[in-house]
């Protein structure tokens, strides 16, 4: 291969990274400007038709829940479309300003599986986190350093595809642990893939 052909393969690259970078902003600002009502792509995340919400639960708990399952790590694009969706979401339900904050946290991964389809869960190992983590942590965290935000996982069967990431202060995640037996006292099936 001569200089040309290198030149021009540099220039194919470099073209396809803008051309990726400027989908995945596009992406980004469409989930920033749509409304909730409108459905997030199929064939980018899952097939339903909500958005990512960041909101408190009935318990005073905050969540994020997803409309889809968590993505697989060989999915980088899908994984920076979720990013996108969970910081948009987080700002349309809490200013900068009045963001709450927390000095250490708990991070709780809830993958959800649709219970009439006949698929086994995917392994946590195999799960994307690292995206849509730095994202909460940099939101409601005081100080995104590990020592201070711990994660835990959890899998079982619900009426649809879905994740729900809680962030709990450490002291709660016991009583959200009582309160969610189905999230660690199972007997389903797991599948390593």
């Amino acid at each position: 291969m001569n200089d040309s052909d290198t030149y021009r393969e540099q220039l194919l690259l470099d073209a396809v990274r803008s051309a990726e970078n400027v989908a995945i902003q596009l992406r980004q600002y469409a989930a920033a400007v749509l409304e909730p009502a409108q459905t997030v792509p199929g064939d980018v995340f899952s097939d339903n038709s909500q958005t990512a919400a960041a909101e408190f639960a009935p318990e005073g708990w905050l969540a994020a829940p997803l409309p889809g399952l968590m993505p697989r790590r060989d999915n980088a694009d899908r994984s920076r479309f979720l990013a996108g969706l969970l910081r948009d979401a987080i700002h349309r339900a809490f200013p900068v300003q009045d963001q709450p904050k927390f000095r250490a946290c708990v991070l709780v991964y809830e993958h959800i599986y649709d219970i009439s389809r006949s698929r086994r869960f995917i392994d946590h190992d195999n799960l994307e986190l690292k995206h849509s983590q730095d994202v909460l942590e940099a939101a409601f965290l005081t100080n995104d350093t590990a020592a201070l935000c711990s994660a835990f996982q959890c899998s079982h069967h619900g009426e649809q595809d879905g994740a729900r990431i809680w962030i709990l202060p450490p002291e709660q995640f016991p009583e959200w642990l009582k309160s969610h037996p189905e999230c660690w006292n199972s007997t389903t099936e797991t599948m390593q893939e």
